[in-house]
Protein backbone atom coordinates (compact mmCIF):
# COMPACT_ATOMS: atom_id res chain seq x y z
CA UNK A 1 0.00 0.00 0.00
CA UNK A 2 1.35 3.33 -1.16
CA UNK A 3 2.74 5.12 2.41
CA UNK A 4 0.50 8.09 1.91
CA UNK A 5 -2.72 6.06 1.80
CA UNK A 6 -1.56 4.76 4.97
CA UNK A 7 -1.49 7.88 6.63
CA UNK A 8 -4.40 9.04 5.72
CA UNK A 9 -6.15 6.11 7.03
CA UNK A 10 -3.83 7.17 10.50
CA UNK A 11 -5.24 10.41 10.29
CA UNK A 12 -8.88 9.41 9.94
CA UNK A 13 -8.45 6.44 12.58
CA UNK A 14 -6.54 9.80 15.07
CA UNK A 15 -9.73 12.46 14.31
CA UNK A 16 -11.97 9.49 14.94
CA UNK A 17 -10.87 8.07 18.18
CA UNK A 18 -10.22 11.78 19.32
CA UNK A 19 -13.81 12.63 19.39
CA UNK A 20 -14.47 9.39 21.34
CA UNK A 21 -11.93 9.65 24.03
CA UNK A 22 -12.69 13.04 24.50
CA UNK A 23 -16.00 12.11 25.30
CA UNK A 24 -14.80 9.71 27.92
CA UNK A 25 -12.23 11.73 29.53
CA UNK A 26 -14.80 14.91 29.93
CA UNK A 27 -16.45 13.13 33.08
CA UNK A 28 -13.06 12.63 34.32
CA UNK A 29 -12.20 16.44 34.13
CA UNK A 30 -9.47 16.08 31.98
CA UNK A 31 -8.46 17.46 28.72
CA UNK A 32 -6.42 15.17 25.71
CA UNK A 33 -4.06 16.96 24.55
CA UNK A 34 -2.09 14.99 21.98
CA UNK A 35 -3.05 11.49 20.60
CA UNK A 36 -0.47 9.48 18.37
CA UNK A 37 -0.14 6.26 16.81
CA UNK A 38 3.13 5.21 15.79
CA UNK A 39 4.21 1.73 15.31
CA UNK A 40 1.96 0.16 17.68
CA UNK A 41 1.60 2.32 20.16
CA UNK A 42 -1.56 4.71 20.81
CA UNK A 43 0.00 7.56 22.69
CA UNK A 44 -2.41 9.67 24.28
CA UNK A 45 -1.24 12.77 26.29
CA UNK A 46 -3.39 14.68 28.83
CA UNK A 47 -3.86 17.35 31.27
CA UNK A 48 -5.81 18.59 33.60
CA UNK A 49 -5.37 22.15 35.44
CA UNK A 50 -4.11 21.28 38.55
CA UNK A 51 -1.78 18.41 37.24
CA UNK A 52 -2.05 15.23 36.16
CA UNK A 53 -1.80 12.49 38.74
CA UNK A 54 -0.76 8.69 37.95
CA UNK A 55 -4.51 7.68 39.01
CA UNK A 56 -5.85 9.53 36.38
CA UNK A 57 -3.39 7.85 33.75
CA UNK A 58 -4.67 4.43 34.80
CA UNK A 59 -8.00 5.78 34.70
CA UNK A 60 -7.77 6.79 31.05
CA UNK A 61 -5.89 3.77 30.19
CA UNK A 62 -8.57 1.59 31.88
CA UNK A 63 -11.59 3.54 30.29
CA UNK A 64 -10.18 4.31 26.68
CA UNK A 65 -9.18 0.41 26.75
CA UNK A 66 -12.78 -0.49 26.79
CA UNK A 67 -13.78 2.27 24.32
CA UNK A 68 -10.91 0.66 22.29
CA UNK A 69 -12.34 -2.95 22.49
CA UNK A 70 -15.83 -2.43 21.75
CA UNK A 71 -14.81 0.51 18.60
CA UNK A 72 -12.86 -2.41 17.27
CA UNK A 73 -11.46 0.25 15.12
CA UNK A 74 -7.46 -0.75 15.55
CA UNK A 75 -6.11 -3.16 13.19
CA UNK A 76 -4.22 -5.91 14.73
CA UNK A 77 -2.19 -5.60 18.25
CA UNK A 78 -1.36 -2.73 20.15
CA UNK A 79 -0.25 -0.96 23.15
CA UNK A 80 -1.90 2.15 24.88
CA UNK A 81 0.33 4.62 26.88
CA UNK A 82 -1.42 7.35 28.50
CA UNK A 83 1.14 10.35 30.27
CA UNK A 84 1.05 13.56 31.16
CA UNK A 85 2.65 16.60 29.62
CA UNK A 86 5.37 16.64 31.84
CA UNK A 87 7.48 19.53 34.11
CA UNK A 88 8.62 21.03 30.59
CA UNK A 89 5.58 20.47 29.26
CA UNK A 90 5.24 21.59 25.33
CA UNK A 91 3.51 25.44 24.77
CA UNK A 92 1.70 25.24 21.19
CA UNK A 93 -1.63 26.85 21.57
CA UNK A 94 -3.04 30.47 22.46
CA UNK A 95 -4.48 28.39 25.56
CA UNK A 96 -1.45 27.19 26.74
CA UNK A 97 -0.03 30.92 26.58
CA UNK A 98 -3.03 32.00 28.67
CA UNK A 99 -2.98 28.97 31.00
CA UNK A 100 0.72 29.74 31.80
CA UNK A 101 1.18 32.77 32.18
CA UNK A 102 3.39 33.43 35.71
CA UNK A 103 5.07 30.18 35.12
CA UNK A 104 9.11 29.85 33.59
CA UNK A 105 9.65 29.54 30.49
CA UNK A 106 11.72 28.77 27.22
CA UNK A 107 11.79 30.44 24.11
CA UNK A 108 13.31 28.78 20.78
CA UNK A 109 13.17 31.36 17.56
CA UNK A 110 15.29 31.37 14.98
CA UNK A 111 17.14 34.21 16.78
CA UNK A 112 18.15 32.39 19.69
CA UNK A 113 16.84 30.86 22.76
CA UNK A 114 15.09 33.25 25.09
CA UNK A 115 14.13 32.13 29.23
CA UNK A 116 12.21 34.17 31.63
CA UNK A 117 8.73 34.51 33.24
CA UNK A 118 5.76 34.38 30.56
CA UNK A 119 3.89 37.80 31.42
CA UNK A 120 1.06 37.62 29.03
CA UNK A 121 -0.30 36.92 25.53
CA UNK A 122 -2.88 38.98 23.03
CA UNK A 123 -3.17 35.62 20.36
CA UNK A 124 -0.66 37.35 18.39
CA UNK A 125 2.57 37.79 20.75
CA UNK A 126 3.60 36.89 24.10
CA UNK A 127 5.59 38.92 26.82
CA UNK A 128 8.93 37.33 28.67
CA UNK A 129 10.44 39.04 31.31
CA UNK A 130 13.80 37.58 31.99
CA UNK A 131 14.62 40.02 34.99
CA UNK A 132 17.30 42.02 32.66
CA UNK A 133 15.03 42.71 29.52
CA UNK A 134 11.38 42.52 28.36
CA UNK A 135 10.97 40.23 25.68
CA UNK A 136 7.62 40.83 23.03
CA UNK A 137 8.10 37.53 20.59
CA UNK A 138 5.61 37.02 17.84
CA UNK A 139 3.94 33.67 18.18
CA UNK A 140 4.47 32.85 14.55
CA UNK A 141 8.25 33.27 14.92
CA UNK A 142 8.34 30.83 17.47
CA UNK A 143 9.79 27.83 16.35
CA UNK A 144 9.40 25.55 20.01
CA UNK A 145 8.69 26.79 23.46
CA UNK A 146 8.42 24.73 26.85
CA UNK A 147 7.53 25.43 30.48
CA UNK A 148 11.25 25.71 31.89
CA UNK A 149 11.08 23.84 35.73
Amino acid sequence: MPTFLFNMKVEELLEKLQKEIKGEMAPLGLDLLEISFIRDVLKLTIDKPEGVTLEDCVNVNRRVGILLDAMDVIEGRYRLEVSSPGLTRKLSTEKDYEHFTGKKVKIQTAQGIIKGVLKSTDGIKIIIDNGNFVHEILLKEITKANLDY
